[in-house]
């Protein structure tokens, strides 16, 4: 009998017990085309069978392969997506799924997504917040009827491959599927992303105090910094809502004041904001759909996904004070926008 989950085979009895109302998420680490080619398909077509809501977010090199090996008519029903216009930004991603899972996909049967990250001309912090993305999938998908198979070449740097190992509870190859020996929890890999310190602005960078009733002069100079620094017209205004949305939770919620520091580097627009006393308890703060009547949980949501990466440190050693030499209490906020 074929599992519609490992493509051939009898499933492994946990895995069976699941049923197919909850998630499951696999990697499928390949070392040649003909496994990929093999492994995916067999994967797609068990979906087929069982009248899967069929997803491919892929290159265009992978696409092909999939629809050669599939055919017109059998490829007919699935839905292809670019990888590259997908994966624009982890949590802009994550809401997609989310937003045309619940919207598109899921009315029509259980989830079934065959997704191929983009990798290539990450840096490294881009590179740490997609393995980030790829461990929370395990928690914002949890509990809905889904399916993910994401591609991993085997020839990826060695860090790229140890985190698909880490983020993902299965594996599925052509010797079929069995538990990660490597999978983290989520909590734990999203803590040690967190444990990786922020340098602090350059001496270049403009600085502007805020407090309350304060907020539309910063906004202004948030706009005339943004101008200077050259971020691309479209972006400005995302830009300056993002930090405003930050700024007025740390009035509202946090310590009642605190700074912003602007600069560039690398291509991206980078901001800091801090509170020298305010506390988040950040536990996947932002990366989750906000609960009713989450303020915070809302605005940290809204301000993830107006910006390319957000990255929190609150607590001892966020570097939360003015100055960010041997604080060790107050919340610092970092966004990113690509500047071009």
């Amino acid at each position: 009998m074929t599992d519609p989950e490992t493509g051939g085979g009898a499933a492994p009895a946990a895995h069976a017990r699941r049923g197919r109302d909850v998630l499951t998420h696999q990697a499928l680490v390949y070392r040649t085309g003909e496994e990929l080619t093999k492994v995916a398909v067999g994967w797609l077509r068990a979906g087929l069978m069982v009248g899967d809501a069929t997803v491919v977010i892929a290159s265009p090199a992978v696409a092909d392969l999939v629809r050669g090996q599939l055919g017109a008519e059998s490829a007919a029903p699935i839905e292809f997506h670019d990888s590259a216009a997908w994966f624009t930004g982890p949590v802009q991603t994550m809401s997609a799924y989310h937003e045309r899972a619940r919207e598109h996909w899921w009315p029509h049967g259980r989830l079934r997504v065959l997704a191929e990250p983009v990798w290539e001309g990450r840096g490294e912090l881009e590179v740490r917040e997609w393995l980030r993305h790829e461990a929370l999938l395990n928690e914002i998908m949890a509990g809905t009827p889904s399916a993910f198979l994401c591609l991993y070449d085997a020839a990826l740097p060695a860090g790229i491959v140890e985190g698909a190992l880490r983020t993902h509870p299965e594996l599925l190859d052509e010797g079929g599927l069995r538990p990660s020996p490597r999978f983290t929890d989520p909590a734990d890999f999203y803590a040690e992303c967190n444990a990786v310190p922020l340098d602090p602005p350059p001496l270049t960078a403009a600085r502007r105090a805020f407090a309350s009733g304060e907020l539309p002069a910063l906004r202004t100079f948030l706009e005339a910094e943004a101008r200077r620094l050259d971020l691309a017209p479209e972006r400005v205004l995302p830009f300056v809502l993002a930090v405003n949305e930050v700024a007025t939770l740390i009035i509202r919620e946090g310590g009642g004041h605190g700074a912003v520091w602007v600069w560039s580097e690398e291509g991206d627009l980078v901001c800091d904001v801090t509170d020298p006393s305010g506390h988040l308890a950040d536990r996947f703060l932002g990366h989750l759909p906000p609960r009713a009547h989450q303020q915070v949980e809302a605005a940290m949501w809204a301000v993830r996904r107006l910006c390319h990466i957000v990255e929190i440190r609150t607590g001892k050693g966020s570097g939360g004070g003015i100055g960010f030499r041997g604080v060790d209490a107050g919340t610092r906020i970092r966004t990113r926008l690509k500047l071009r």
